[in-house]
């Protein structure tokens, strides 16, 4: 497997869904003070009112950039939040799983319309039209796969399994390395499909889980060291790690779930199961030169990938591990604890990132009110 190497010089990329280019960051200055100001205070009156305790906000424009903080890092240590914190990013993981199938397949070790059945045969054969699902499939949610976060037990299972401090109300679940094949047999294999594939769209997680399969069987390596061959290494990413898989690369903030009087600390809860559909630790400033580097096309060698990629599948807003939401393309986040949103402008070749460490809040609601400050900076004159 050769290295892609972020490229010194500004790619032009033509996204189909836009008709417009991202460039390369080049030397950003700080927004105007009073934009400052304007964020800054958007992000206060969110944490003030505790909903979430915590929150990080980073925004990458071609000639700006804003990187903040607000709130609780810790409730009970009274420790502020920093703009490098590291949050658990639940589903934004789909992202870079997405990537790596779809380097793979550039460099000719599979295709997207490969069966299932080439790469997982015993599981394919415990599935619902196993035998019909593709990759293209699984990574455009169109397989019609129950999702395994669904099933009655699965909730039920992961406290069952935690421990509550009466005390201080602190719930822990210790690490464990998960077999996604143990997975599939408690939370699929006896669960009808919601359709055949290709014949509509449903959001499933397991469909992640297994591309993650697929990634450990064609790249022969565990899917930690995927990430890490295929995309950290190439974009100088220092902070991000599969939590539970590998050493932790850095200290999670405090995540929480609830709000008011009701709120629990849920850090220790480690939801480890979400693996390749949504188990990465990760930060602001590495999600930032993800993004970069993925809409700026310096993962992929060849550029109809990325176009592949931000294409969304016929009649849904969602392409290759990329959701589509009027202006916007990326992925949001949602793990115990912790909320997040990348999103990436084409018509402002704008990344914003936002991060809260409460399950409850959700930071898509406020992502408009944190940019309407910087829009008038960012028009761009036909």
């Amino acid at each position: 497997m050769r290295y892609r190497t972020v490229l010194n010089f500004t790619i032009i990329l033509v996204i189909v869904m836009s008709g417009l280019v991202a460039t390369a960051q080049d030397s950003p200055q700080a927004f105007p003070p009073e934009v400052i100001t304007e964020i800054q205070a958007e992000m206060n009156d969110l944490t003030e009112s505790g909903f979430p305790p915590g929150m990080v906000v980073w925004i990458d424009a071609p000639e700006y950039q804003f990187a903040g903080a607000s709130g609780a890092a810790d409730l009970m240590g009274d420790m502020p939040m920093t703009p490098e914190g590291a949050f658990r990013i639940g589903s934004i993981t789909k992202m870079f799983t997405a990537t790596v199938i779809i380097q793979l397949a550039e460099d000719g070790i599979l295709t997207l319309d490969d069966p299932l059945a080439q790469w997982l045969p015993d599981v394919a054969e415990q599935l619902p039209h196993g035998d019909e699902i593709t990759l293209r499939h699984l990574l455009t949610h169109t397989s019609g796969i129950f999702s395994l976060v669904e099933h009655e037990n699965y909730y039920a299972d992961l406290f069952t399994e935690a421990t509550i401090d009466e005390t201080s109300g602190i719930v822990t679940l210790d690490c464990i390395q998960r077999d996604p094949n143990d997975t599939l047999a408690r939370y699929v294999y006896d669960k009808d499909a919601y359709f055949e594939p290709d014949e509509g769209w449903y959001y499933s997680n397991t469909n992640y889980t297994l591309l993650g399969m697929v990634i450990e069987e064609a790249a022969d390596m565990p899917l930690a060291e995927a990430y890490q061959t295929h995309i950290y290494e190439p974009l100088g990413m220092e902070s991000t790690f599969l939590d539970c898989y590998e050493d932790a690369l850095a200290d999670v903030v405090h995540g929480y779930t609830g709000a008011g009087d009701t709120m629990a600390d849920i850090t220790e809860l480690h939801e480890s199961i979400g693996w390749s559909a949504g188990g990465l630790v990760s930060t602001a400033p590495d999600l930032i030169a993800f993004a970069r580097g993925l809409f700026g096309g310096a993962l992929f060698d060849d550029p109809e990938s990325l176009a592949a990629m931000t294409t969304p599948a016929p009649g849904t807003s969602y392409g290759l591990g990329i959701t589509f939401n009027e202006r916007y393309m990326g992925h949001t986040g949602y793990i115990a604890g912790f909320r997040s949103v990348l999103s990436y402008a084409p018509e402002f070749d704008t990344v914003v990132v936002m991060l809260y460490n409460n399950d409850a809040a959700d930071p898509e609601q406020s992502l408009s009110d944190v940019l309407n400050p910087i829009l008038p900076l960012l028009q761009v004159e036909d």
